[in-house]
C-alpha cells in the first residue's frame, strides 16, 4: 500500500452510510483456488464462450493495489467498516455482542458466551509467490455458529476453520461458499487448535498434534505425523509461509507442507507464548514472554530468540520485513517498535488505555492500534521512529478490530 503524505492528517471524519442487508447482495465472493494460468481460468459456457481473466473471482473487482480497511464492532453490536484507501465508513448489519474476536485478514470472527458470529470484510489478497491478487466486493454479516466463548480463525485459499479453545471445539468451513455468504460446515473436531496447510489440517487436542485430511479423518503419513506428536499443553497456533505452528508448553510442533512433525524446545525455565502474532504469510512471529519481553520464532531456521523489554507488553505482532520490525503495546499504553536487527527501540507517547488489551493490527507499512474505551485508531509509521501518522475516528468504540486486505 503505497501512502500518500497527504493523508497523514490529525483526523478522518468522512463518513457514507450504507445499510447493506445480508439478502439480495452480490453473490459469487468466493476465493477460487485456481492455479496461475490463463488456461486454467474457469471458462464460460456456449459456442462463444472465452477464458476467463487471469486470477479471476466471480463478484469481485481486482485492483493493483490492497483494499485495505479498518472492520470493527461495538460491544453493542454496531458494525462498521473503514476504507483506509478513501476515508469512508459503511454501516454493516448489527451483530451479537463481540466479547472475543479473532481475524484472518478478511474475515471477522466475533463471539459471546452463546453464538460466533463471521463478517466478510470484504477485501483480501492472494499470495501466490511470485505474484498477488488484491481483490474487493461487498461486505457483509455471513451469519452465526451455536457456541461461544474465546475463538481463533485461520484460512487457506480453500478453507476456515473456526476453533473454540476453551471448549475443546471446532469446525471446518468451505471458504468458497463463506465468500459467498454461506456458512458450510465440511468437519466438527474436537480440538483447541486447528489449523489449514495446504490439502491438511493440524489439529490439537489433549497432548498431540496430530496431521489430518481435509475432511478431519487421520492421514496415511509415515512417521511421527501419522501418529501424532507430543504437546503438552498445546495454545496458540499460526500458518506460515514456511509451515505451521503449534505452541506448547515447552516449546513448539511445526508442521510442514508435507504434513511431517518437528519439535523445538524452549529453553529450561522460559516464559512460553500462548499465541503468536505476524504479518499473514511471513515465516516469522512473535508472542509475548511473560512480562519480560518477546519471543520471535522463525519457522525456516526453527529457532527462537528471546527479545527483552523496557515494560511488559500486552501485544506484539512481527512485521517480518527486511529491518526485521516487531511492534508491540507495552503496559502505559505506549507502541513500542523495536528493530530486531539492530536492537534499536522507539516508542509513542501512550497513545491507547495501558489498563485495557490494546487491538493491534498491522500490514507491510503501518500498524493501527485502538483500545475498546475509545472510538480512535491510531495508525503508526512503525519504520519511521514509531511516527502517528494520523487518528482516524470510527463511530465508535471498538470491542473489535481487524484490518481487512491484508
Amino acid at each position: 500500500m503505497n501512502h500518500d503524505p497527504t493523508t497523514d492528517r490529525a483526523s478522518t471524519r468522512l463518513r457514507t452510510t450504507r445499510l447493506l442487508g445480508a439478502v439480495g447482495l452480490t453473490a459469487g465472493l468466493a476465493l477460487t483456488a485456481t492455479a496461475c494460468s490463463t488456461t486454467s481460468a474457469p471458462q464460460a459456457d456456449g459456442p462463444n464462450a472465452t477464458t476467463a481473466p487471469h486470477g479471476y473471482v466471480a463478484g469481485a473487482t481486482e485492483s493493483q493495489e490492497p483494499q485495505l480497511g479498518l472492520l470493527a464492532v461495538a460491544a453493542t453490536g454496531e458494525t462498521a467498516l473503514h476504507d483506509l484507501l478513501t476515508g469512508e465508513t459503511t454501516d454493516l448489519d448489527r451483530v451479537d455482542a463481540a466479547e472475543h474476536a479473532a481475524t484472518d485478514g478478511r474475515f471477522l470472527v466475533t463471539s459471546d458466551g452463546d453464538r460466533t458470529t463471521v463478517v466478510d470484510g470484504g477485501s483480501w489478497t492472494v499470495d501466490h509467490g511470485d505474484h498477488t491478487h488484491y481483490y474487493a466486493a461487498e461486505p457483509r454479516v455471513v451469519g452465526t455458529l451455536e457456541g461461544g466463548g474465546p475463538v481463533q480463525v485461520h484460512s487457506s485459499e480453500t478453507t476456515t476453520t473456526i476453533a473454540w479453545p476453551e471448549r475443546g471445539e471446532a469446525v471446518v468451513l468451505d471458504r468458497a461458499a463463506l465468500g459467498q455468504g454461506e456458512l458450510d460446515e465440511t468437519a466438527r473436531l474436537d480440538a483447541t487448535v486447528l489449523l489449514p496447510l495446504g490439502k491438511h489440517l493440524v489439529a490439537a487436542d489433549g497432548d498431540t498434534v496430530r496431521v489430518l485430511d481435509g475432511d478431519g479423518a487421520q492421514t496415511g503419513s509415515t512417521g511421527s505425523a501419522s501418529a501424532g506428536h507430543a504437546c503438552t499443553d498445546p495454545a496458540g497456533g499460526i500458518v506460515t509461509r514456511a509451515g505451521a505452528v503449534v505452541g506448547c508448553a515447552d516449546g513448539a510442533v511445526f508442521v510442514d507442507d508435507a504434513g511431517g512433525t518437528s519439535f523445538v524446545a524452549l529453553p529450561d525455565d522460559a516464559e512460553r507464548p500462548t499465541d503468536f502474532a505476524a504479518r499473514a504469510g511471513r515465516p516469522t512471529v512473535a508472542g509475548l514472554a511473560g512480562d519480560t519481553g518477546f519471543w520471535l520464532l522463525d519457522v525456516r531456521e526453527r529457532a527462537w530468540q528471546h527479545v527483552a523489554t523496557e515494560r511488559p507488553l500486552r501485544a506484539v505482532v512481527a512485521v517480518d520485513d527486511q529491518d526485521e520490525h516487531v511492534v508491540g503495546v507495552d503496559d502505559t499504553g505506549r507502541v513500542v517498535v523495536v528493530t530486531a536487527s539492530t536492537g534499536a527501540v522507539a516508542t509513542t507517547d501512550p497513545v491507547v488505555d495501558g489498563d485495557t488489551a490494546p487491538l493491534l493490527q498491522l500490514d507491510a507499512q503501518r500498524a493501527y492500534v485502538a483500545d475498546p474505551t475509545s472510538a480512535v485508531v491510531h495508525e503508526i509509521d512503525f519504520a519511521d521512529g514509531a511516527r502517528v501518522a494520523r487518528t482516524i475516528e470510527l463511530p465508535f468504540a471498538p470491542a473489535a478490530l481487524a484490518e481487512v486486505g491484508r
